[in-house]
């Protein structure tokens, strides 16, 4: 199968939207953290507010932001609902379709 190279802006913005997703699920994991935290001293997270919550999950992210960062990496590196934010590092190719939009709509 043949493979093209992305061109310098398509890098770019496949980079930009790796750190991103890595950001987001990164302080998700430091969200729910925290959650537990507050669910192990008994009470309940429902009784904090949506920003007292991200309060203190940039908090924990910032106390442990390799560890965040490190599982963040790691799910999209391993989950195929993230394979479309992988950059193969040494060829920066992606495949080239051999099949025609006709042949895929089953057009005879």
């Amino acid at each position: 199968m043949a493979a093209r190279s992305l061109s310098p802006n398509r890098v770019a913005q496949k980079l930009r939207e790796h750190r991103s997703a890595v950001a987001t699920l990164a302080m998700l994991n430091a969200k729910r953290a925290v959650k537990a935290q507050i669910r192990a001293r008994g009470e309940k997270p429902a009784h904090f507010t949506a920003k007292e919550i991200a309060v203190l999950a940039e908090a924990e992210l910032q106390r442990n932001r390799t560890r965040f960062i490190a599982e963040a990496e790691h799910t999209i590196a391993t989950w195929p609902g993230f394979a479309y934010l992988r950059i193969n590092a040494q060829t920066q190719t992606q495949p080239i379709s051999t099949t025609s939009a006709v042949q895929m709509f089953g057009a005879k």
